[in-house]
């Protein structure tokens, strides 16, 4: 190979080089981001984890006692009354669903998630009917007709979506792996045959000084 030809080779491998590098940074960039998504599903499903609903003690006819899911309307009819965060930011005691309604814009409350969400947010306070008639403020976790349980649906739900999403981002994360192996030994050949081109340029100037010397 020429001189010039050579010369040509070089550059034309020079620029290659810059392209691959460049394709690599961005392969790079695109993991760490695939990164930050792995992260965030992971955070969706530790959410769902702990996501609970509120339940409702009912004794049959039999008098066994269930748990069922509960709604806002619920409590009023079991007896509760409620305090709730208006728009304002102030607690307003609530003796029927309607009063809730009115404080919070809320509508629908026989939707037990709504309940839910007023619980996690601590924007509602539950009022017991006391034996005397007076009414007492009560927790689910000291009150023995309330308990909160995992939602298994929405669990269920999260996990095959935590799975699917993690399964994207795997095949994402080794398709890079695989495209930055092959550049990196790309890189390595071009780096070998511009080594190989230097040497062979500098014999030829060497043997052309020689010459005239």
């Amino acid at each position: 190979m020429g001189l010039s030809a050579s010369q040509a080779r070089l550059l034309n491998l020079t620029a290659r080089m810059h392209d691959i590098e460049y394709k690599a940074q961005n392969l790079e960039a695109q993991k760490l981001q695939m990164a930050n998504e792995s992260t965030q599903v992971y955070k969706e499903y530790e959410n769902a984890l702990n996501k609970q609903k509120v339940q409702l003690k009912h004794i049959g006819a039999d008098g066994s006692a269930t748990y069922e899911d509960a709604s806002i309307q619920d409590l009023f009819d079991a007896g509760y009354q409620l305090k709730v965060i208006n728009e304002d930011g102030d607690w307003v005691d609530c003796a029927n669903a309607g009063a809730v309604t009115t404080a919070t814009g809320i509508a629908d409350l026989t939707n037990p998630e709504t309940l839910r969400n007023m619980v996690e947010a601590g924007f509602i306070v539950f009022m017991k009917p006391m034996s005397d008639g007076s009414l007492e403020e009560v927790n689910i976790a000291t009150d023995t007709n309330l308990q909160e349980v995992s939602d298994e649906t929405e669990l269920k739900k999260a996990e095959a979506k935590y799975e699917a999403d993690m399964r994207k981002i795997d095949a994402k994360d080794k398709k890079f792996d695989t495209d930055l192996a092959a550049m990196e030994a790309e890189r390595n050949a071009i780096k070998t045959e511009m080594e190989t081109l230097k040497t062979v340029a500098k014999d030829n100037v060497d043997r052309t000084f020689k010459l005239f010397s």
